[in-house]
């Protein structure tokens, strides 16, 4: 599966980190690079920490999504 897939899978499109978090903050400036440089990557191909960290920004996400609906 890709992140693309795994985000979408969960509604996220990779524009909502940009209109719903401050990427002028470097937290979520280095969410958004990591989620865009990796968008077409297959989520098997990135290491143990990568795909911890992934985890943790789609469920930051996914918190916002539901809490916003």
């Amino acid at each position: 599966m890709l992140v693309s897939e795994l985000f979408k899978q969960e509604k996220i499109e990779i524009e909502f980190i940009t209109e719903n978090f401050d990427t002028g903050q470097s937290y979520w400036n280095s969410c958004y690079s990591f989620i865009t440089e990796n968008w077409l990557e297959d989520i098997d191909s990135l290491s143990i920490k990568q795909g911890a960290w992934l985890t943790k920004i789609l469920d930051e996400c996914v918190e916002l999504r539901i809490k916003n609906q």
